[in-house]
Order: structure tokens, then C-alpha cells, then sequence
């Protein structure tokens, strides 16, 4: 995985997966799929609300295996071209200040997938770096996800 800042608190990722490009982007937009691996590593996500076409709505609950309170996450997708480009909106619910707008590509190289996150408008570098490190989490938790389920695309 490659991890590269641009313009100081763009946060942008590149990881490859073993999966071709239409499984990796239907892991994002299907209910099931999505709350199995969302999250950085000791979170437990619902998905209480997934409304996957453009203008549609989401909403992610994540908790935290330490019993601290619920982070809700949420957004509004602005883009959706299966299997290759997915744009939303990414912000804690409430804050219309921390909303951030999160890119990601999909190309696919010879069956696997190579996945490209950019997360546009964090507020500071440490605010980037800190979803730097909850991307890469959950890029190996997806990784394994997709490892542990080969159902076709």
C-alpha cells in the first residue's frame, strides 16, 4: 500500500486488491458486504442506513471495542460508475464542518484491483494523518473480506 499526501491535508491511499474491480466496488454499496469489514481494526459497524444511487444516503454507526460512545459517520453519495468510480461525501454526523469529500478508483490489473482513496477537505494535518491510519485498518480489514469471500461479481 502506498500512501501519498497532496495539497497538505488531502489524504490520498493506493492499495492493491486480490479481486477483480467489481467485487472490490460492490463491497462498498452492499449493505452486508460494507459493515463486514468497515471500520479501523476494534471497531463493530452497523450500516443503519444505505441508500446506494446518486444523492442517496448513508450512515455508518461505528463502535468502538473499548465501550466508548457511538461515532455515527454518514454522507451522500455524489458519484457511482460501477465498477470504477465511487464519490461521497464523508462526515460525522452532526458536524457539517468535518465533512470531507472521499474519491475512490478502481482499475482493474490482470483479475486483482488496484483501489485509490482520496479524501478531500480534512481540517489539519493531524486530521489527515489520522484517517491515514484508519484507512490503512480498514483496507486490511476489506482485504480480508474479500480473501474470505469469492462469491462471483
Amino acid at each position: 500500500m502506498t500512501v501519498a499526501v497532496a495539497e497538505d491535508t488531502t489524504l490520498l491511499m493506493t492499495r492493491i486488491f486480490d479481486a477483480p474491480a467489481a467485487r472490490v466496488f460492490d463491497a462498498w454499496l452492499t449493505r452486508e458486504k460494507w459493515q463486514s469489514w468497515v471500520g479501523p481494526p476494534g471497531t463493530q459497524c452497523e450500516i443503519p442506513l444505505l441508500e446506494p444511487h446518486v444523492g442517496g444516503r448513508y450512515r455508518i454507526d461505528m463502535r468502538m471495542s473499548n465501550g466508548g460512545p457511538v461515532i455515527p459517520v454518514g454522507g451522500v453519495f455524489k458519484v457511482i460508475d460501477r465498477p470504477r468510480k465511487l464519490v461521497m461525501t464523508w462526515c460525522w454526523d452532526g458536524d457539517p464542518a468535518r465533512e470531507s469529500l472521499l474519491t475512490l478508483l478502481f482499475a482493474e490489473r490482470d483479475g486483482k484491483t488496484e483501489l485509490t482513496l482520496r479524501q478531500e477537505g480534512l481540517a489539519t494535518l493531524a486530521n489527515r494523518d489520522d484517517h491515514g491510519r484508519g484507512w490503512a485498518g480498514v483496507f486490511g480489514k476489506l482485504a480480508a473480506y474479500l480473501a474470505g469471500h469469492s462469491e462471483a461479481a
